[in-house]
């Protein structure tokens, strides 16, 4: 869940809230250049080219799956 604040909010208040939520595991509270980052994306193109190569690779070796399989490998629970 990503939630957008505005700066003049008192985030203590919202973060413990949103803990306290069913379901919830782990709340981390990121400000400035942090928030725009999303782990596991590549950003630099050094990231990015790596990610691309690793693409390939998985297509080459025929590790491609359809979303058809996919969600039959992972059913919602």
């Amino acid at each position: 869940m990503t939630v957008i604040l505005d700066n003049r909010v008192d985030t203590r208040n919202i973060v413990t809230t949103v803990r306290h939520l069913k379901g919830v595991i782990d709340v981390k509270l990121q400000k400035g250049a942090d928030f725009e980052h999303i782990y596991g994306l590549p950003y630099t193109q050094e990231e990015q080219m790596e990610s691309i190569r690793v693409a390939e690779e998985d297509i080459r070796k025929g590790r491609v799956y359809s979303a058809k399989e996919i969600r039959s490998m992972f059913p919602k629970t």
